[in-house]
């Protein structure tokens, strides 16, 4: 007898049998990475993040500065305001992204200084021409005084003004409406022979003395705390590593009340010296100054990675 032949029914409305499903596969075990490898890989994520975001934030600044400049006739006041007002933040990003570029090298023992004669009167200028804006939008003078017949100053150019910018910046911050932002630059003497003395004075609230020393540390304000006003947190102390870098000495002066002055030292170029000078008695330990930058620096991007 014939086998039964399938319906159009069982054709139609059962499933066809299901073809065996192979067992997943097992999961990959997860590559541990040693205790004493996780701060370079985490400062590696920092640094590579940071590379990323430049580019794209460049691009957006470029196109809004083009736009501000080709549509100024067409725009309304909030227009303005409104474009203003972005090209100001992706600025600050813009900042914030080489801050941490900067702190990456500085991390890894990367950042070097390329050291040559330079005219100290041109820094102060090229920075405070930087922070003229910045100091005009919230209603603070900025005052300049640098010396004539000043020797140069042997440096990296671009890294003394980042310095000066840094300190320009937290002045301007701090001081009030109507204030007055001034820095100067004279040749030292005594114990700063040899050197330019460079200071940024501001007419803000003041540093308490216990805090003169904490507010170069890494993501630290006045007060001790962590840094909670815009920015990285890491101008001071990058500006600290770079004058040390260059072998100089940065420290601030305040009273409670009368505002605050960040000074630093640059060495005078060999060339400009009228005799040698021992600058220091004891060489700067900026090794342990970068270790001890690192081991924060990792301890707070922990919390992030």
């Amino acid at each position: 007898m014939d086998a039964e032949q399938p319906t159009w029914e069982d054709l139609v409305i059962r499933p066809a049998p299901s073809a065996p499903v192979a067992a997943p596969a097992p999961a990959r075990p997860a590559v541990a990475v040693p205790a004493a490898l996780r701060p370079r890989q985490r400062q590696v994520q920092a640094a590579y993040l940071a590379h990323e975001l430049r580019a794209p934030v460049t691009s957006i600044r470029l196109g809004l500065e083009g736009l501000s400049e080709g549509a100024v006739d067409r725009l309304t006041d909030d227009e303005r305001q409104m474009l203003d007002i972005a090209i100001r933040n992706t600025l600050r990003l813009e900042g914030l992204v080489n801050d941490i570029m900067d702190y990456s090298k500085l991390a890894a023992g990367r950042m070097e200084v390329a050291k040559e004669p330079c005219d100290a009167r041109a820094l102060v200028d090229e920075a405070v021409d930087a922070m003229r804006a910045a100091a005009t939008a919230r209603g603070v003078r900025l005052v300049r005084d640098a010396a004539p017949g000043l020797p140069r100053c042997s440096a990296e150019s671009r890294r003394v003004v980042q310095v000066l910018v840094n300190l320009l910046s937290n002045a301007i911050k701090h001081s009030p409406q109507r204030g007055v932002v001034s820095v100067s630059v004279r040749e030292g003497t005594r114990e700063h022979a040899g050197t330019l003395l460079f200071r940024v004075k501001d007419t803000g609230p003041g540093i308490d003395a216990a805090d003169l020393e904490r507010v170069f540390g890494l993501f630290e304000q006045a007060g001790g705390t962590v840094k909670k006003s815009e920015g990285t947190g890491l101008g001071l102390t990058l500006s600290r590593a770079m004058v040390e870098l260059h072998g100089g000495r940065i420290w601030a002066e305040s009273w409670k009340g009368c505002g605050a002055t960040f000074c630093f030292t640059i060495p005078v170029a060999a060339s400009d010296l009228s005799r040698p000078v021992d600058v220091y008695a004891e060489p700067l330990q900026v090794h342990g100054l970068v270790a001890e930058f690192a081991r924060r620096f990792n301890a707070v991007l922990a919390l992030f990675v």
